[in-house]
Parts: structure tokens; sequence; C-alpha cells
């Protein structure tokens, strides 16, 4: 199993991984539901928990508001490649004798919980493997951060009935994160809590990090549907400009609202299907995940490239456009009430 195990990791390397380890289900005994390998495959022993890095060279152009696209196509390659990399070792695994199943790497929610798939718990999830198995650090947002990529990485694992040797969690004094808060910064929705942390243990080891808030918080950024920071002084990629409210109790109707408003947006290029709606969606956000490298004065200049990059409009023609907080003002002004109502509220 030792001569499997190390294997197994080394192919993930060879089919495009940066780092892997392996967790069992002594090692994420005592985690949260979302760490019971058994979910998936009921003889479930062990997983291997690998990422996939994102192109680095991509992340200024979107931060400042220059190159949408050309991340976005990253974003994808990133994603399936890593849940191609998890098929490639259930078949590889299920071929010796073990039955394995592959997690994807995103967009597979579990159904049997209250909310259904609109809670967005994950059969299996990849951060707490990631941290278990020494794949990376939880950093202060809650994302996985490794040494080399930072936060610019898509994770995925293969579950199996192989009983294989764990890797431990890296040490926590090895971890970058200095709790800078850049990360928070960069969200426009306030889905971290700035001042409450959520602790979990796995397999007797203790990780934290800023408790989340409502998941539509992040659904209502993320997906695109709105974007304007609080200040007015820049936003994602997404051209809606509407509130999001303090209280999470009035984020699920606020939601529902934008959602209705975005459906009537003009096509914009870009952007993929998801399960939950029929309208397509482009990348908007990801910035507390971007911001976040290794070199705190690079993280620094990532989160000033973000916060100068204006603020974006949408053509009549669909596209998106980077202009002044100012500029912005006077498209929107220049708009019938009922256009206008489309990007921002009454």
């Amino acid at each position: 199993m030792e001569k499997l195990s190390k294997l197994l990791q080394e192919i993930t390397m060879i089919e495009g991984a940066c780092v892997a380890g392996i967790a069992t289900t002594e090692t994420l005994k005592g985690g949260p539901p979302s760490s019971d390998l058994t979910y998936v495959l009921p003889h479930a022993k062990s997983a291997i928990c690998f990422a996939v890095a994102l192109d680095q060279a991509l992340i200024p152009p979107y931060l400042m508001k220059k190159n949408r696209l050309g991340f976005e196509k990253d974003f994808l390659r990133a994603n399936a490649v890593a849940s191609g990399i998890a098929v490639h070792l259930a078949n590889y695994l299920g071929q010796k004798g073990y039955p394995s199943v592959p997690v994807a790497a995103n967009l597979v929610y579990r159904s049997d919980v209250p909310g259904g798939v609109s809670g967005y718990i994950p059969d299996i999830s990849h951060r707490y493997l990631a941290a278990r198995s020494g794949v990376g650090h939880f950093g202060l947002s809650g994302n996985i951060i490794t040494k080399d990529q930072g936060g610019a990485i898509i994770l995925a694992s293969t579950v199996t009935t192989a009983r294989l040797i764990p890797t431990d969690p890296l040490p926590a004094e090895k971890n970058y994160c200095d709790e800078c808060r850049l990360c928070m910064a960069s969200c426009v929705s306030g889905y971290m809590d700035r001042d409450v942390k959520t602790s979990i243990t796995l397999g007797g080891v203790e990780f934290s990090y800023s408790r989340r808030r409502h998941a539509s918080r992040c659904d209502c950024v993320c997906s695109g549907y709105t974007g304007l920071h609080p200040s007015g002084k820049w936003s994602t990629w997404s051209p809606g400009r509407f509130g999001i409210p303090k209280d999470d109790d009035h984020i699920v109707p606020a939601l529902e609202r934008m959602i209705r408003a975005y459906s009537k947006w003009p096509l914009a290029p870009g952007g993929r299907y998801f399960f939950y709606t029929e309208d397509k969606l482009r990348m908007a956000c990801g910035n507390c995940q971007l911001v976040c490298c290794p070199d705190k004065e690079e993280r620094k200049i990532r989160y000033k490239m973000l916060t100068k990059s204006g603020v974006v409009v949408q053509t009549p023609e669909g596209y998106l456009e980077a202009v002044s907080p100012k500029e912005a003002e006077k498209r929107l002004a220049a708009l019938p009430d009922g256009k206008r109502a489309l990007y921002e509220d009454a």
C-alpha cells in the first residue's frame, strides 16, 4: 500500500496536478458530514486529494478588468482537468480491484439535506481533505492556500476502498496566512464573518477559518448578478449594482430579484451553464481566492489592481466594460427607467 499510495500521488502530478495528498477515514474522523467518505462510497477507506493550478499570468489582467475571458477559460480548463484526473484515478484503482469513485471539482451538492442542492453542501468537501492531507493550509477566507500557488487552485478528489497510507497535514507555522484580511476586503458580499471563526477537528487535528455567512451571499456576487462594492469605487466583472442585505434572513428574496433582472440582460460573451438556472453565467468574481498569494507585497499589489480597476457596465450589445464610477453613473442615468432597474435597486 505504501508503493500504491506514492504511485497515485505521482499519477496526479503526471496528469496536471501541482500537489497531492491522502486522507483516510481515520484521519478525517470527527469531522463535519462532508468529510465522510462513505457518503459517496459505502466501504471507502481513503481518498487522494489534489490541486490543479490556475494560470498565474492571467490573474492580473482579470483583476484589472482588462481580460475576463482569458481567465474564465483557464478556470474552466482547471476544473475539467481536476475532475478528469479524479476519473482517471478511479478507473486505475477500479481495474486494480479497488472500487473507487471520482469526486468532481465543483458543482455537486447533497440533495438529502435541508434545502436540497440549493443548500450548497458538497458530497465531499475537498477543502477538508486537502487540509488534513497536507495539500495546503486553510486561509482566513476558508479557501485552501498552497505555498507556491496561493489560493489560485482547483481541488478534486478520488475516494477508494484501498487502504492507502495517509499523508500528514502541513505544520501550522508554515501557513503564510497572516490574517491580512485582504480576502475579506476583496469580497463585495460580506460572505466571511469578520469577527467569528469556524473550528473543525479532523482526526484529532484542529483547523480554523472565518465563519461563512449565508451561501447565497456568495451566489449573488460570484454568479455575476451584482458586484458593486459598497464604496461605489470599484466592482467585480458584474454590471449589477444591487445592494446586498446586511441581514442573512433577507438574502434569498434579494437573490431571487437579482436573478429575474439578470435574465433580461443582453447576452455577454463567454459564460457556462449551471444546473440551477437556464441562463448562462459568467465568471465575475473569485477575488478572495485570487488576491491571496504567498508574497504579502504581491497581495497588496493585486488588491490595488482590483480596487483601482473601475466599475463594470454593460453595453446594449452585451459587452462588459470597466469605466470610472462617474462614467458609470452617467451611462446609467442615460438609460430608460425600465432598463436601469435591471441593474440597480429603484
